[in-house]
């Protein structure tokens, strides 16, 4: 049935608002099932263009006598939706202003008080028609105008709208997941529940066919493996025993085989002050279950068609803008030390061997501080800075094959040509591939020049071959590493540099065993990595090395067995270690950069076998230093760059480990 005509030419946009970098748009549409205009509200995340197949959507609905604002205004969601990348649709509650006899009577009945139910029951069957409003209409309009998948989508409400959630998602079974906040689980159980299907559907027993428990008790199987279903409940709340009996849904779950997970919280009621508390955690719930299931079904990349003209173009317009110069803005470094400027500048088309990415995220390492602040003998200003983001390939230069526009990417300053010729490629032993070492190291692309410009033709410089501090920058295919789509791009950014690093100093570097020691010097995210990997790698004793007391809580969290600040004491922190140890540490991480920390962890490192890694970046000139009978008498001193990982091989597998749930890497954040 296409119901996508009545709406495209009936709806009216009433407002417009920014909030947490996107956008919520409130609009009322004709529904053909209510007979009637419907308003909703819907929250689309602030990036320039859905993804492929459509923005995954979180559909909300609301309780007994809210509208579609109540959620938009209250819960607190859109941050937590615009990081993970998911929509959130927001219809009202029921029809309204029909002038129905008893319509406006009570808050329980009528308007703002629809139950989810395609009523049968006079004078309410021509217009009362909610579960088809919300299962057909409405999803009709936002998969239409504002680019909302059609597949990959989930529902989640409170109390009525709860009850509603539940329904919907057991009736069609086409929901990824399902949520409720307080739901009325069983209605033909309780006073709301009886006053609506009477009124609505003519009899209680009628409500049966809507009823959460008793659609959950009809079941002989569970949903699909992958449908999962949370349910909040408040214990203070007023209408837990006589309205809302969670506990009977939780036996018809079991009965059924339905994983269901159920949490009761202490002194929380029924207001939004309780959905505000717990909302996060719904919103992470279903944008992990979407990631599932577009992992397991992938819509493919449409084409993006060439322009042979070369326009300028502001990242707010979403017209193809391959093979065209792009204005858009950077933060700019003009000098060492000078605080970073806001500039409009020209990307370039990518040229061959090249691709041109927008940039939907970036983290901070700490080596992009290390080149502004003038240590870097390689630092060239004006520059991009920036290395570490999530991106999605706006265009291709020529010969580029492995790379289409749509695609999802982790820019890498380590690249990885994969050529049979490179012997650096070839080897398992390193990561090290000098293809465009040269060009990437003089602040330019492999041709010699850069993609950037001020829009007086001022050259700014690449940094690191990435550049991602702008909105648009240019890559050598060689230096992407393509992900899944299903990865939300902030987490992406992680694995660019110093969450990596950490990891791969352990498994790669190192190769650390179950049962070992580690000691880790600075407990920052690299040095994070560090600890999160031994910990992986069954590591028996992780010991934390900071100067600032506050790492060791954060560190307790991601590993760590034992805290040690080396300002506590006089005493050389290496013979602190030693003697915690007795013969010293089996491997040693210096995290921070600092000479005299890389002595102190390598003198710390056991007698005989231990190894110490290098990986922070020392300051331009600095050089280490220790006696050589530290060497004589069996420790190794070994380096790292990019914990050894192959960008464009490994990356991508990093991040699949995480969709998979098991390389948490949410606390970085």
């Amino acid at each position: 049935e296409d119901r996508g005509a009545a709406w495209e030419s009936r709806m009216e946009v009433l407002s417009t608002t920014k909030v947490a970098g996107g956008t919520l748009t409130r609009a009322k549409a004709m529904s053909e099932a209510t007979k009637t205009s419907m308003t909703f509200g819907i929250f689309v995340p602030g990036r320039p263009l859905a993804p492929e197949g459509g923005w995954p959507v979180l559909y909300w609905l609301s309780g007994l006598t809210c509208s579609d604002e109540n959620f938009s205004q209250k819960a607190g969601a859109f941050p937590f939706a615009a990081k993970e990348g998911i929509a959130i649709v927001m219809p009202d509650t029921s029809p309204r202003g029909l002038g129905l006899p008893g319509e406006d009577d009570s808050y329980d009945f009528g308007s703002a008080a629809g139950f989810y139910v395609d009523a049968t029951a006079e004078p309410w069957a021509a217009n009362y028609k909610m579960f088809t409003y919300v299962t057909k209409d409405l999803p009709a309009v936002v998969e239409k105008e504002f680019g909302v998948s059609a597949t990959l989508k989930s529902i989640s409400g409170h109390s009525m709208g709860g009850m509603g959630a539940l329904s919907i998602a057991l009736k069609t079974e086409a929901y990824a997941s399902v949520s409720a906040f307080a739901p009325i689980a069983n209605p033909v159980a309780c006073p709301w529940g009886k006053k609506a299907y009477e009124g609505y559907l003519g009899s209680v027993d009628a409500g049966k066919a809507y009823d959460p428990t008793e659609l959950m008790a009809a079941r002989t199987s569970p949903l699909s493996s992958t449908t999962k279903i949370l349910v909040d409940q408040g214990l203070a709340d007023d209408f837990l025993k006589e309205q809302l009996l969670p506990e009977n849904f939780k036996q018809a779950c079991a009965s059924a085989g339905q994983k269901l997970t159920l949490r009761f919280h202490e002194g929380y009621g029924h207001s939004y002050y309780f959905i505000n508390s717990f909302v996060s955690d719904h919103v992470e719930f279903h944008a992990s279950a979407l990631r599932a299931k577009h992992k397991e079904t992938p819509a493919p990349s449409p084409p993006m068609e060439k322009k042979e003209v070369e326009v300028t173009t502001t990242t707010s317009e979403a017209a193809t803008t391959a093979a065209a110069t792009i204005k858009c803005r950077a933060m700019v470094a003009f000098a060492a030390k000078a605080p970073l400027e806001v500039k409009t500048i020209l990307v370039a088309p990518p040229k061959k061997g090249e691709v041109r990415v927008k940039v939907i995220a970036n983290a901070l390492c700490h080596t992009d501080v290390y080149t502004w602040s003038g240590q870097d003998p390689e630092g060239l200003f004006p520059a991009i800075l920036g290395h570490e983001a999530g991106a999605v390939v706006e265009s291709v230069g020529e010969g580029v094959t492995t790379l289409a526009p749509g695609d999802h990417v982790v820019p890498g300053y380590t690249p990885q040509c994969s050529q049979p010729s490179c012997i650096f490629c070839m080897s398992p032993k390193t990561n090290l591939c000098p293809q465009i070492r040269g060009s990437q190291g003089k602040g330019v692309m492999p041709d010699g020049t850069s993609r950037f410009s001020l829009e007086d033709g001022t050259t700014i410089y690449h940094f690191m071959g990435c550049s991602t501090f702008a909105e648009y920058t240019v890559l050598a295919e060689i230096s992407c590493a393509k992900i899944s789509p299903a990865m939300p791009l902030y987490k992406a950014s992680l694995f660019g540099c110093g969450v990596s690093t950490g990891l791969g100093a352990v498994f790669n570097t190192c190769k650390v065993e179950p049962g070992a020691s580690v000691a880790v010097f600075g407990l920052g995210a690299v040095g994070l990595g560090v600890v999160q990997a031994a910990k992986m790698a069954g590591a028996g004793r992780i010991i934390g090395v900071d100067i600032n007391d506050d790492k060791e809580r954060v560190g307790k969290n991601f590993g760590i067995t034992e805290f040690v600040n080396p300002n506590d004491s006089k005493e050389p922190i290496q013979k602190r270690l030693v003697a915690m140890t007795k013969w010293g540490v089996d491997y040693t991480f210096d995290c921070t950069g600092n000479v005299n920390v890389m002595r102190a962890a390598l003198e710390c490192a056991h007698r005989g076998w231990g190894t110490s890694c290098v990986i922070g970046v020392a300051a331009s000139g600095k050089e280490i230093a220790t006696r050589p009978f530290q060497l004589v008498t069996g420790r190794k001193w070994v380096g790292t760059a990019f914990g050894g990982w192959k960008t464009r091989t490994d990356v991508p597998k990093l991040v699949e480990k995480h969709l998979d749930g098991n390389l948490p890497i949410d606390d970085y954040i």
